[in-house]
């Protein structure tokens, strides 16, 4: 039975970007924020002080700490806050500080809705924008439920292109054209149809010219809205399924290889009752490991057992019952970029960074 061959880890990557590039992703970013908010929730921000709480990942060059550093000086109600920072301390700083909106990785974000849920946290932002992650539909559902009277709304983009697109309340991203080209391939780099999903995409950024980045390979896996969105927006739109690169490969019984979709593996520990934050880790080449942090109050042996059945069900249906499910001794860990990665396929060495 043949093994899967072992991907290589890539070096991290180095981004330039210049005055212009930075005034458009500042510019597009206000104009994208007041867009969601209307002259309505500009008023509420205002009348709640006004304070904007950036959590970000502090201890090295990440794109979201280089832009914030650079933001701090232009408001004085704008602070930063490490996510690397324990928990409990986190929660502290954040009421003190009682921010109106709230930004920052989306699975941190989703950490502190479930302190807010369990009355640690103690925030009424007027808007949370989890941001750099993808969020499921249940994640997105469990912000919204802890932070009821607040604006939920994200933005798809990364460190090549931080004003890609903005989110609508539709639940798509709307390509922001004037200064960015998004091009769905398949795994030919051919174009990929409106209505289905891509093997990965392009990306042309248009404003930054230090570093000019041309049909560049994010990895992502997006879908075009092949109609108008009902948001009103006449700007493309897209939905993102997940990184191809996170995509599980296995030794097949008969001898081949068997994929498996990150988004299969995570919508179902997402649904599972009991779990807060997971992460599923292929730890050899039919092996899986979930790293499991349950809920407040949940028995964390029926919430390992749900979460085994499910697993262990899943690759069974797709012929993958030799494939072994253990629980890990430690959490679920954060990349050197501050993001917690929910599924991280087999590697040739560490575990690599998230893409910030």
């Amino acid at each position: 039975m043949g093994s899967p061959p072992r991907r290589a880890v890539p070096p991290p990557g180095v981004f330039l970007a210049d005055e212009r590039a930075v005034a458009v992703s500042i510019v597009l970013a206000a104009r994208m924020r007041l867009s969601w908010l209307g002259a309505a929730g500009l008023a509420r921000v205002v009348a709640r002080g006004g304070r904007l709480a950036g959590l970000i990942a502090t201890g090295g060059h990440f794109m979201a700490a280089a832009g914030a550093t650079r933001l701090g000086p232009v408001s004085r109600r704008f602070e930063l806050f490490s996510v690397h920072r324990p928990l409990p301390e986190l929660v502290a700083a954040l009421n003190r500080y009682r921010p109106a909106v709230l930004l920052g990785y989306g699975s941190v974000i989703a950490l502190l809705a479930a302190e807010q849920a369990a009355g640690r946290l103690r925030i009424d932002p007027v808007l949370v924008e989890p941001a750099g992650e993808s969020l499921s539909a249940g994640e997105h559902g469990r912000i919204a439920a802890a932070f009821p009277d607040a604006l939920i709304r994200a933005p798809y983009g990364g460190t090549e292109c931080t004003f890609l697109s903005d989110g609508c309340a539709e639940g798509w991203y709307h390509v922001n054209t004037d200064w960015a080209v998004l091009e769905p391939v398949d795994a030919g780099h051919r174009p990929t149809p409106p209505g289905e999903y891509s093997h990965t995409v392009l990306l042309s950024n248009l404003a930054n010219r230090v570093q000019p980045i041309l049909r560049y390979d994010l990895g992502d896996s997006v879908l075009m809205r092949p109609g108008p969105c009902p948001c009103g927006d006449l700007r493309p739109a897209l939905r993102v399924q997940g990184r191809a690169a996170d995509v599980l490969t296995f030794p097949g019984a008969d001898g081949g290889q068997v994929s498996v979709a990150p988004l299969a593996l995570a919508t179902l520990a997402d649904r599972t009752p009991g779990v807060e934050q997971y992460q599923v880790v292929q730890s050899g080449p039919a092996a899986l490991q979930v790293r499991l942090r349950p809920a407040a109050g949940a028995d964390p042996e029926t919430v390992w057992q749900a979460v085994r059945d499910g697993l262990t069900g899943l690759l069974a249906a797709q012929g993958l019952a030799h494939v072994t499910v253990e629980r890990a001794a430690e959490p679920p860990r954060q990349s050197a970029g501050g993001k917690y990665r929910t599924v991280i396929p087999l590697t040739a060495g560490p575990v690599p960074a998230a893409r910030p």
